[in-house]
């Protein structure tokens, strides 16, 4: 049994008392920063290869400390397809299923500065390599009805290929990556994920939301409204 579902099973019971909680340790950084992604050895001050990275994802996971390895749909193909590095672990993997352009952070490049627009790279039969059956989706809004009407749609698309596809998904929502317009931006994405929700049956709802912390109050407004998001 992985620990995940474990847990869900038991905030799902009792969502208002459970003290279980999800740790999830993202090792997609290869869908962002390009080379810097790896980071650098604080020993030799050397960035590592991508070989030394996925090394790193193989101890974390035999430790099995964590809920879900979030990973690419590369690392995944190597480590639980090709390896089956999941098979006897108490730990989930998981793929990122979009790549959103204000994650896309390379040298030089100014995308992270500019709107957020749908983007996904990995392909739905790609990211359930190996028994994989689990995808992180993100959503960053712009407070532009047309770019966030566009976000939507892609997150709609990508529901209907996952559910077809029996790929379970959580849905982790971005504050705006540029200036918009908006005093209260908590409110604005507490409203934007329950108006988003309301367009998703059960079939197609996410397992778990990841959203940023703004405050208790955020959170209180949440729960009050559905205790179950």
């Amino acid at each position: 049994m992985k620990t995940l579902d474990t847990k869900l099973a038991a905030i799902h019971a009792d969502p208002g008392r459970a003290k279980d909680f999800i740790l999830a340790d993202a090792k997609d950084a290869d869908m962002a920063f390009g080379l810097a992604a790896t980071g650098v050895d604080p020993a030799t001050a050397r960035a590592r290869s991508l070989a030394e990275f996925r090394d790193q994802i193989r101890e974390v996971v035999r430790q099995g400390l964590v809920d879900i390895m979030l990973m690419s749909a590369s690392t995944n193909d190597l480590l639980a397809a090709g390896e089956g590095l999941f098979q006897h672990s108490a730990v989930t993997p998981a793929v990122r299923g979009n790549d959103t352009t204000d994650i896309h952070v390379l040298a030089g490049a100014p995308y992270p500065k500019q709107p957020s627009r749908p983007c996904r790279t990995s392909r739905i039969d790609e990211v359930m390599r190996g028994g994989t059956d689990l995808a992180l989706y993100s959503i960053t809004p712009a407070g532009d009805a047309d770019r966030d009407g566009a976000a939507l749609e892609a997150y709609s698309a990508f529901r209907a290929e996952a559910e077809a596809a029996g790929l379970r998904h959580f849905l982790e929502v971005f504050p705006p990556n540029v200036p918009v317009p908006i005093a209260d931006i908590g409110r604005f994405l507490s409203d934007f994920v329950v108006r988003t929700l309301a367009g998703v049956p059960a079939s197609g709802r996410p397992l778990f939301l990841k959203l940023p912390y703004f405050g208790p109050k955020v959170l209180e407004d949440l729960v009050a409204y559905d205790p179950h998001l």
